[in-house]
């Protein structure tokens, strides 16, 4: 059984249908509503939420807005802050909120998108995951007689670089909004923009898109296949009439949709929270990275070691059968390793396997393991995640794989690497050995990618 993320909703929301209560519950989330009236304690106590939403646009809140601010900022001056993320669905675009950035971690402006309300939840948890993960991660490494320093997201982050592509006409607001509180770089046309992210590093990207959106989101895609941007916060604004299909949308790998005309508020935000994420998936890298030695990683690729893969996933199957919190664990294969070996001999395979758990290593979130389990074989343990959203998630792994060009060397022509991937998701009751073998046997979502 999976364990749903809980979100505690505070003011009488608007859909009359229940839309965004039953997008909540088809996404997995444990829902509860609550009003103002209560005190914060009462609030984090009444069910442990993982995510506050705070309705302002309740006719409770259009009465007592300054209630609902200060509850906000009561719970992140809590006990529980560490544990709970705020997020505040707006009125209007011109609202200003002192301290703003302080107490709420998400911010969304203007007529409730159930779908894209989801999709930020779906973020916001995974900044728990990240950090439960690492609690996970030190512990199964100090067995090893390995320590590292124990970190938190960061709260605030300031000066990000942020590259602004597409139309010029609305240029001025986005650099109103963002000038105070970014290091802005501008690209009208796609080979700039792709010239510039080849060239430098970027915090997030913000595409400032026309009517048609398709090639925008061609660019998406384009930046998604390059390994060193997969995990790159990619910000869509677009007027309202063309982002009715957001699921199509985030398909394409953008990170998140804003709606013209620009609310100078939710985008600082809402910019804040992506660049805290990646950034706090960065630090969880290198602390992983630093806490490495021979006795946990594998001498070929780097990534963690057979042993210590069995050794974490037995920690994380004891967590999920204490807490029911769900799992998935993935294998992926390189398929055309004997054909790489036969025609280009053995150290040229050993060099593509250690090229391919590179990219992998680098294709992760950062709350993923990536393994070497033996030969072309690799395995990787995604917590909080379903098989639909694992599956997902390895595809698009798969998928830049095959789009490299591998290097051997004395060999004049790129190599390409193809993986065959399986999926399995947690079941109570399994061992640590029984979801290795299910998982390898690849009775379900087996996969291959060309």
């Amino acid at each position: 059984m999976h364990s749903a993320a809980r979100v505690l909703i505070v003011g009488q929301c608007d859909d009359s249908d229940g839309e965004l209560l039953q997008s909540l519950q088809t996404n997995g989330f444990e829902t509860s509503r609550c009003d103002i009236r209560q005190s914060a304690s009462e609030v984090a106590g009444r069910s442990r939420p993982d995510v506050v939403i705070l309705n302002l646009q309740s006719e409770e809140a259009r009465a007592n807005p300054g209630a609902f601010l200060a509850l906000a900022k009561a719970l992140k001056q809590s006990a529980l802050s560490s544990r709970m993320r705020i997020m505040l669905i707006g009125s209007h675009s011109d609202m200003e909120i002192e301290g703003l950035e302080t107490n709420v971690d998400d911010l969304l402006i203007g007529p409730v998108n159930a779908d894209q309300i989801c999709h930020r939840l779906k973020s916001l948890v995974r900044l728990n995951t990240m950090h439960e993960e690492l609690v996970r991660r030190l512990n199964t490494t100090a067995k090893y007689g390995v320590d590292a320093p124990m970190v938190r997201p960061p709260q605030h982050i300031s000066n990000p670089t942020i590259l602004v592509f597409g139309e010029a006409l609305d240029y001025a607001a986005v650099e109103n909004a963002l000038a105070k509180h970014a290091t802005l770089v501008s690209a009208l046309s796609e080979g700039t923009a792709l010239d510039y992210l080849g060239r430098s590093m970027f915090d997030a990207v913000l595409i400032n898109a026309g009517d048609d959106l398709a090639p925008y989101l061609s660019f998406v895609r384009d930046i998604r296949r390059n390994s060193r941007m997969y995990n790159l916060p990619v910000i869509l604004l677009a007027n309202r009439a063309l982002v009715k299909d957001t699921p199509s949308i985030f398909e394409a790998g953008v990170t998140d949709i804003l709606t013209k005309p620009l609310a100078s508020q939710e985008v600082c935000v809402r910019i804040n929270a992506l660049v805290r994420e990646l950034r706090f998936r960065d630090t969880l890298k290198t602390v992983y990275r630093e806490a490495k030695h021979f006795a946990t990683s594998d001498a070929l690729t780097g990534l963690y070691s057979r042993g210590f893969l069995f050794e974490h996933l037995t920690n994380v199957i004891t967590d999920a059968q204490r807490t029911t919190q769900g799992f998935s664990v993935a294998g992926l294969s390189v398929r055309n390793l004997p054909e790489i070996n036969a025609s280009l001999g053995y150290a040229a395979g050993d060099r593509i396997i250690r090229q391919v758990g590179e990219v992998v290593g680098l294709l992760i979130r950062g709350e993923d393991l990536a393994a070497r389990y033996s030969g072309s074989k690799f395995v990787l343990i995604l917590p909080d995640t379903d098989d639909e959203r694992a599956i997902h998630a390895v595809e698009r792994i798969a998928g830049v794989v095959a789009h490299t060009e591998f290097v051997v060397e004395g060999h004049d022509q790129p190599v390409n690497a193809a993986l065959t991937t399986s999926i399995e998701g947690y079941r109570q009751g399994d061992s640590t050995e029984a979801l290795i073998e299910r998982l390898w046997r690849g009775k379900i979502a087996q996969r291959a990618a060309a």
